[in-house]
């Protein structure tokens, strides 16, 4: 079944325009991120949009992507996803439809990561009004000494060009190493990266989980405040790696930003057309369903429609959350 027969295609009420970039918008206020606890996140009567129950629609084989690690939808072509893999030395990212069927594979010219774990699609930087594809080699299990974000033109999907040319972008976090899976593209082309905390086995503790945005053109991530991610209501791969953030998605125009862990979704929903994409770590948020797939590793906005997909790292299991109304 493909994702036209779960998603309705009209676009909800308060959802992205179809071709803006991210969303588009305009930066707000600049104000840090609280670190202060957050309240437990809201259970709305189902202010719009409303989510329906997660349904499977399809699988990433292994022929596309292996361990898919990261997933952003189009906006110069919506309906198409970009995916990619985690393994070292990936140089390339594939296009699938929302079923998962693959389209085309796409060489990224530059690239050469050693683990990929995001990709986004958001504003250029230099050209708000144009998209680029933003893949996240933020990984780190080694503690290396600085992280890349590739950045490239997003390509006209109707016709895919085998290749196209990337900035390597390098960055340096302020505070040293720092682990990471999530990455959000600001309305001026801004990196923001989301940490993947810290876990200890022995005594079952996560660590913080942080915010940090960079400069369009590389350079110091700075460390912008905590995120205080809720106790899952259903935790049981939290007990065994931790409340740990693997993905996020943002709609810049709606004011809407999605976080996955293992074991939820949470969405966090501006009270503030203008604010700044960077704040959303203090704005509500309501746990959202997390679909059905083992070691979710992914999130992702659907552009030009309502709801969003999620994947699974291990079996490749695509499922997909539309919307009631």
């Amino acid at each position: 079944m493909t994702l036209a027969a779960v998603l309705p295609l009209a676009a909800c009420s308060d959802a992205t325009e179809p071709g803006s970039p991210s969303g588009g918008g305009t930066l707000g206020a600049t104000s840090a991120p609280s670190s202060q606890p957050q309240e437990e996140p809201q259970e709305p009567d189902c202010d719009s949009p409303c989510y329906g129950e997660a349904e499977n629609v399809g699988t990433l084989g292994d022929d596309t992507v292996v361990e898919v690690s990261g997933m952003a939808g189009s906006v110069r072509t919506p309906g198409l996803y970009y995916v990619v893999s985690d393994e070292p030395g990936t140089s390339e990212v594939a296009v699938v439809r929302d079923d998962g069927t693959l389209v085309a594979t796409i060489e990224l010219a530059g690239m050469d990561t050693e683990n990929a774990e995001a990709l986004a699609v958001g504003p250029c930087g230099d050209d708000a009004s144009t998209s680029c594809l933003y893949v996240g080699d933020i990984g780190d299990h080694v503690g290396r000494d600085h992280v890349v974000v590739y950045r490239a033109p997003e390509p006209d999907l109707d016709d895919p060009p085998g290749s196209v040319d990337a900035d390597a972008l390098e960055y340096r976090y302020e505070d040293g190493p720092t682990d990471a899976e999530a990455l959000l593209v600001d309305p001026d082309g801004r990196p923001l990266i989301v940490s993947k905390a810290p876990f200890d086995e022995d005594t079952g503790e996560t660590g913080s989980t942080r915010l940090y945005r960079g400069p369009a053109d590389g350079g110091e991530l700075a460390l912008l405040g905590e995120i205080a991610l809720p106790e899952p209501e259903n935790g049981f791969l939290a007990g065994i790696v931790g409340n740990v953030v693997t993905d996020a998605s943002a709609d810049l125009a709606a004011g809407r930003v999605l976080l996955r862990t293992y074991d939820e979704v949470l969405e966090y929903r501006s009270p503030d057309p203008g604010a700044d994409v960077a704040t959303f770590p203090d704005w509500p948020s309501r746990r959202v369903p997390p679909g059905n797939v083992l070691q979710a590793e992914t999130v992702a906005y659907v552009v030009g429609g309502c709801g969003y997909l999620t994947t699974s790292e291990l079996t490749g299991a695509l499922d997909a959350v539309g919307c009631t109304d």
